[in-house]
């Protein structure tokens, strides 16, 4: 009787993972009419990280690349990649979630000091917000069933960064950069609305948007920063990093991960970087990763999953390059910059009036970096951490259920901080974009990079 039911417990196991392969592997049907203050797109992905349809994928990238090549309004992309246990269907909570925090954002875009100022820096107050949902097989077997599959959704995130998803990704990119281009401005100056392109994973989206946008910004460091980096070995920080008077502007405006389920070590290299470097204030932030205290799918989970693995990989050089390997991004304590804590009652960091003519010089030159305040949730610098002015990098600890456990990400008030610390970065790069533009029309060169007057010595790394 016991070896009957050892059989059958098998035999389901298998029956179960055989279902895996085909449940949930399909799209899901699209119906979303417009809202009032954005336009949602889906695009969807399959198992292999292959579009499920190209034509709509190439319908979306036409409709943003028409209304960001307009002249009629400025463009606000914002790209939602979700994570495990989630796709496309039109009651999926990450999509109901979507569509509030796109409307969040619209609110704060919508204020009437920044159509002010997009009236006076680009020469139309209007705007247009399209968000777009990516949909891949997030969830793959039913209710609690679903738990047992971390391992392999995590494997198909990893396809999604590396399939198709890349090129749309990439093919946005080209958009944002022909619609900001300063030909552009020099047939229309001071007529010339702006395209912002901001994109957001969470969990293994997180990870599958890190693969796709990753590679690009650690290229531009790359470039900048005169050390290789060493990943068995804890990052030192230069005693005099390279000043830069140009800013890093590798993918977008900003690229936003939201506890991503990835290894602390696919971020040593982008780490290892932008620490070598210091920053001009028109830096923005260019990669920012918001991660949960009370997450213990990542905390434990992840280790345990990572730790599967072990007789199946090579031995680690030494125990930091094993601590990279097996704690995910954000956990790994060495690589954080900030915590995010609520701060009720304390007041706004940036106001709308900020935008007007005679503030805004202070939004031009705000590090996002520093100490923020929004929407009574405060960003600090971690105590003990090297001071880096206007760094493209943050990697944020949340405190105090700003952000709850692992899928807790659309926290009302969070969001709220989200959608103003968005907006305000948005409204930085308008006023920087009329500034420089202005300087190249009148005959003024743009800054060049520094060099470092006396580099490092890399060998001491």
């Amino acid at each position: 009787m016991r070896h009957s039911k050892s059989v059958f417990a098998v035999l389901m196991g298998a029956l179960l993972l055989l279902g895996a392969c085909s449940l949930y592997n399909h799209t899901y049907p699209v119906n979303e009419p417009p809202q009032p203050g954005y336009e949602l797109r889906i695009v969807q992905f399959d198992d292999f990280g292959s579009f499920w349809d190209s034509n709509t994928a190439q319908q979306v990238l036409s409709d943003v690349e028409a209304q960001s090549l307009s002249m009629t309004s400025s463009t606000f992309v914002v790209l939602f990649a979700h994570g495990w246990q989630h796709n496309a269907a039109s009651d999926d909570e990450n999509l109901q979630d979507f569509r509030a925090s796109l409307g969040k954002l619209s609110a704060q875009l919508s204020q009437p000091e920044r159509r002010a100022a997009r009236q006076a820096l680009t020469g139309s107050a209007e705007f247009k917000l399209i968000g777009i949902f990516t949909g891949w097989r997030g969830r793959s077997l039913p209710g609690f069933l679903d738990y047992g599959t971390m391992w392999w959704r995590k494997a198909a995130a990893e396809r999604l960064g590396d399939g198709d998803l890349s090129e749309f990704l990439e093919r946005l990119q080209r958009i944002y950069l022909r619609a900001n281009a300063y030909s552009r401005y020099v047939e229309n100056p001071g007529h010339t609305p702006l395209t912002g392109l901001i994109t957001i994973g969470h969990s293994f989206g997180g990870q599958a948007v890190l693969k796709a946008v990753g590679r690009p910004i650690e290229q531009e460091l790359t470039m900048r920063a005169p050390c290789v980096t060493d990943a068995v070995k804890p990052v030192i920080v230069p005693p005099a990093p390279t000043p830069e008077r140009v800013a890093i502007d590798s993918f977008g405006d900003l690229n936003i991960l939201l506890n991503p389920a990835t290894e602390a070590y696919q971020f040593a290299r982008v780490d290892g970087l932008y620490r070598q470097l210091t920053y001009p204030y028109q830096q923005t932030p260019q990669l920012v990763i918001f991660s949960a205290d009370n997450d213990s799918a990542r905390q434990a989970f992840f280790p345990i999953a990572r730790g599967v693995t072990r007789p199946f990989r090579p031995k680690f050089q030494n125990s930091h390059q094993g601590a990279l390997w097996g704690k995910a991004l954000g956990e790994f304590s060495e690589q954080r910059t900030h915590e995010l804590n609520l701060a009720a009652g304390e007041p706004n960091s940036l106001s709308d009036d900020d935008f007007m003519p005679e503030n805004r010089q202070k939004i031009a030159q705000y590090d996002f970096s520093s100490q923020t305040v929004f929407a009574g949730v405060k960003l600090t610098r971690l105590p003990n951490t090297p001071v880096i002015t206007n760094s493209p990098v943050e990697v944020i600890y949340t405190h105090d259920k700003i952000i709850d456990g692992h899928n807790g990400i659309f926290q009302p008030q969070f969001l709220d901080f989200l959608a103003q610390y968005i907006a305000f970065i948005e409204g930085k790069r308008i006023v920087l974009r009329y500034e420089e533009f202005e300087q190249r029309r009148q005959g003024q060169s743009p800054a060049a990079a520094a060099a470092s007057p006396t580099p490092p010595n890399c060998a001491s790394r």
